[in-house]
């Protein structure tokens, strides 16, 4: 009988290896959850699930006594990056298609898993492998580790360069967008930066099967249950986070601009005029009331196409879309703070009435562009 020794570090990486294969079920299984990048993210979860679970039963039974989890395909680690990149991908642009260069990120995986699946096949037909074709496949396991390590190493800086440059449009295109934000995403891509480095130490450095080199290994395993565990708390709390397309963002470049010759980086001779009927608009009709104001509705109301509007805020302003509204229900607010009709009003009471959505974007903004937080501000009236 095999020794099956468990540590309590072991057990909470095996629980975070339980609730990945739970979540992962749940996004492939739950209708409103049925999206593309939610499938890269079950499978993202899938592997790291797997990943935990078959390492640290291995680590359990020193290997030697169970010689099948040597060999068994429980788990590709080139899959950890592959799916990453997708998941990323129809996340931040759901309606993205494949290009032919995408398949070349897949061919690391197809290579190893027929590679497991061929070992793992000759185990099952009886056959033993001798110690220099054990060495061979060790060494074999260690470049598919090192691929993976850089292949993550690399999606993870490009999510977070990708990430940045999608929260620049949310603010060109959103006068609200704490419900759209991708802050967890950012703290996952983060820590798994940081995993990614310890995974390369173990990869490269290439430690001999130790008692240092198992606990080191299960620190980075529990790293990942962790994040497993953070995944599925951001789902919790924030129900509407995987369920809806709401990370879409409107062109800036339409063809209308194109052909317009409005996207140029100089402005037509009319912007002033533009610029004094945009402002009209929303002082007269208090669009900035509207929590729900975009970027296309402003465009369907004045007439002028999304570039445009962007172009005359940016360089007349020198604001993005989501500052210049608020400055208007900054400048609400603070009227509605000296009007005894609004006296009996909360601060909060007054930020919904200007048309800001939650408490925290409100009391950012008002801080931001006044130096004081709004109790301070009204404290100094």
């Amino acid at each position: 009988m095999p020794t099956f020794t468990t540590s309590i570090l072991e057990i909470l990486v095996l629980f975070g290896a339980c609730q990945g294969i739970i979540l992962a079920f749940i996004l492939v299984s739950t209708k409103r959850l049925r999206k593309k990048s939610n499938y890269f993210l079950a499978l993202l979860l899938l592997t790291l699930a797997l990943l935990n679970f078959t390492s640290t039963v291995e680590y359990s039974l020193h290997s030697d006594t169970l010689p099948i989890f040597r060999y068994i395909p429980t788990f590709w680690v080139t899959m950890i990056p592959t799916s990453t990149y997708f998941f990323i991908k129809y996340l931040i642009n759901p309606t993205y298609k494949w290009q032919r260069l995408d398949w070349l990120i897949l061919v690391p995986f197809f290579i190893e898993m027929t590679h497991r699946l061929y070992r793992f096949g000759y185990f099952l037909s009886g056959n033993r492998y001798t110690e220099d074709e054990n060495n061979r496949f060790y060494l074999t396991s260690n470049v598919y580790e090192s691929i993976a390590v850089l292949g993550s190493f690399t999606v993870l800086i490009y999510g977070i360069i990708a990430l940045k440059k999608y929260e620049q449009q949310l603010y060109e295109n959103y006068s609200e967008v704490e419900d759209k934000s991708l802050s967890w995403l950012r703290m996952c891509l983060i820590s798994g930066l940081v995993l990614s480095l310890l995974w390369g130490i173990l990869t490269f450095l290439d430690f001999d099967f130790t008692s240092s080199y198992r606990t080191l290994a299960l620190y980075v395993l529990l790293g990942l249950s962790i994040l497993i565990y953070y995944i599925g708390y951001s789902m919790i709390i924030r129900q509407g986070l995987l369920d809806t397309s709401v990370f879409a963002v409107a062109n800036k470049g339409s063809e209308e601009d194109k052909i317009l010759g409005t996207e140029s980086s100089e402005l037509s001779q009319k912007t002033d005029e533009h610029l004094r009927k945009l402002k009209e608009l929303i002082e007269v009709e208090k669009l900035y009331q509207n929590p729900q104001l975009n970027m296309s509705m402003l465009s369907e109301k004045t007439g002028l196409s999304n570039g445009y509007l962007s172009q005359i805020i940016n360089q007349k302003h020198k604001l993005n879309f989501f500052d210049f509204i608020n400055s208007y229900r900054v400048e609400d607010v603070k009227s509605k703070m000296t009007d005894p009709n609004f006296e009996h009003y909360t601060l909060l009471g007054l930020a919904q009435e200007a048309g800001f959505k939650s408490k925290s974007t409100f009391n950012s903004v008002f801080k931001k562009m006044t130096g004081k937080t709004p109790s301070e501000y009204r404290k100094s009236l």
